[in-house]
């Protein structure tokens, strides 16, 4: 499901942003493209903090997720970017987080993120 375009633009440094609803408001998380794998319709993000989105995962794993580059061609031009949904887990062991934890020895965990829909924004 990820469309090249999409793996083109995470092959650039940009940020990433990983945006839950919190009981009250939307709370919002940024990483780094290069700290993502991509991996068939998931994204893999090492997790050191993000106590926060940790608790309300627990409770609706529904995820809304931007990416862009000014690098990759877009829709209208230069800079081309992603709106993409799906549903998002913390995974604390198993051989893919302890390949995770020995890339980024501040991490505790990783976070899962299977995505079921990806609309290019630009």
């Amino acid at each position: 499901m990820i469309p090249n375009i999409l793996k083109s633009i995470m092959q650039k440094e940009g940020t990433v942003a990983i945006v839950a609803q919190g009981q009250d408001f939307p709370h919002v998380v940024n990483t780094w493209h290069s700290f993502v794998t991509v991996n068939n319709d998931n994204f893999i993000v090492p997790v050191g903090g993000m106590n926060t989105m940790e608790e309300i995962l627990s409770h609706d794993n529904r995820v809304l997720v931007t990416v862009g580059s000014r690098e990759v061609e877009g829709l209208h031009g230069a800079g081309a970017g992603f709106l993409l949904s799906g549903n998002a887990k913390i995974i604390y062991d198993g051989d893919e987080c302890e390949l995770i934890k020995k890339n980024y020895p501040w991490a505790r965990a990783m976070m899962k993120i299977m995505m079921t829909h990806a609309t290019q924004t630009a």
